[in-house]
């Protein structure tokens, strides 16, 4: 395994397991159902997640529940409940055997996102002619109730609670609503001029919700506030951002990220500018979400570029220089990888579409993109702090001048 060097502390990157499913057509979302069932053997974890399928109106389109069965393993309580089975081997590499299409609701038109409720109960999706619907998981031949308030598709949806979500759309507006009353929204949010592109809510703040939109404008809307009171922070950015998302356990850290290829890192306290930007990618970034509880640390971005990446902000410390920044009137290069780096997935051949992160199985991720691929692994970093920093660098001085000498050699 090559070693990669971020300033002076060396990294290993594995992914363990890798799972690569073929679908019929390209999905546009996926969310991890929270709960994992163990093997009468003990030797295998069964998972569950909802995808959607996006036809192009070629065939009937449907919200479907699928199940992947995985090494025990990686289970967090795998010691609990198999503790003499540590010689499992973890397979690597693509496998389709394993891999079921459980359950599956007719859905009206192409599923343009997927989020499941905080109970797991339910979930509601966004389709292709603006409408809402909540589906009753424990229910797969009760139809779902639709929400109709959009005139035009909608690409944003999320939890405030299990009684309550919000919907952004094309047509510039923002609705909250309550499961109970789907003929009216509770209210709306109309301070955008342009396609709302995604929307967060602060789990710790639980008042506060954050929207970002073609118009150039991030907004933190206060859920008590009167409609006419408009956003309590208005932050105008030079380029388009696609996502945004709250951390879910410090009320006032947020990530924002965009057409300008940056994931900028916010504090409240500072809305005017990140605090911290994070660079690795190469193309639009279309989305941006927080690991889970146990990994508060880490935060995930994905796009056009066909990369998912994990940060990891516990290196906010280290050094690091801009690549936009200026020397001498001149843009500067990035001289080492920005050490927040933490994994990089280049798994897909087109972009990114989703990402979702298990709630409880750390590091397990699971991905869909244009190219009709489904792809579920996790990450396991191994950094190996040298001690004795002034030896590792000498190391590295010699390993090069070896290099040199050996190729001096090879040229004469």
């Amino acid at each position: 395994m090559r070693s990669l060097r971020y300033g002076k502390r060396p990294c290993r990157f594995f992914t363990i397991p890798s799972h690569s499913q073929a679908l019929d057509f390209p999905s546009l979302s996926i969310a991890w159902l929270p709960d994992y069932t163990v093997s009468d053997n003990k030797n295998f974890i069964t998972v569950k997640f909802l995808y959607g399928t996006n036809t192009s109106q070629h065939s009937q389109d449907y919200l479907k529940l699928g199940s992947l069965q995985l090494p025990s393993t990686l289970a967090p309580d795998f010691a609990s409940f198999n503790p003499n089975a540590q010689s499992i081997p973890i397979p690597v590499g693509d496998s389709t055997t394993d891999f079921k299409a459980v359950s599956s609701w007719k859905h009206n038109g192409e599923i343009n996102k997927i989020r499941l409720s905080p109970d797991a109960s339910s979930a509601i999706t966004f389709d292709n002619s603006g409408d809402v619907h909540l589906y009753d998981l424990s229910a797969v031949n009760k139809p779902p109730t639709s929400f109709v308030y959009h005139k035009q598709e909608g690409y944003a949806l999320e939890w405030v609670s299990n009684d309550r979500f919000l919907s952004g759309a094309n047509d510039s507006q923002i609705v909250l609503w309550d499961v109970s009353k789907p003929s009216t929204p509770l209210q709306a949010f109309k301070s955008h001029t342009a396609v709302i592109n995604d929307l967060s809510h602060s789990v710790p703040s639980q008042h506060l919700f954050g929207s970002v939109a073609d118009d150039y404008w991030t907004h933190i809307h206060d859920l008590r506030s009167s409609v006419n009171d408009g956003p309590a922070i208005k932050t105008q950015t030079s380029h388009v951002q696609n996502a945004i998302s709250f951390h879910p356990q410090i009320a006032t850290l947020y990530a924002v990220a965009g057409k300008d290829k940056v994931v900028n890192v916010y504090d409240l306290r500072n809305p005017n500018e990140p605090f911290r930007k994070l660079f690795g990618h190469t193309e639009s970034v279309a989305g941006v979400q927080w690991n889970s509880d146990s990994e508060p640390e880490l935060l995930t971005s994905w796009g056009y570029d066909r990369r998912v990446i994990t940060w990891n902000l516990a290196a906010l410390n280290e050094d690091f220089s801009y690549p936009d920044s200026e020397e001498g009137g001149r843009k500067r290069a990035a001289k080492s990888a920005d050490p927040c780096l933490y994994f990089i997935h280049g798994g897909h051949t087109g972009r990114v579409n989703d990402v979702s992160i298990h709630p409880k199985i750390p590091s397990l991720y699971a991905t869909c993109g244009d190219d009709s691929l489904l792809e579920v692994y996790r990450t396991k970093t191994v950094r190996e702090d040298t001690d004795n920093e002034e030896e590792a660098e000498k190391e590295d001085n010699d390993n090069d001048e070896k290099k040199d000498v050996e190729m001096e050699e090879n040229d004469q």
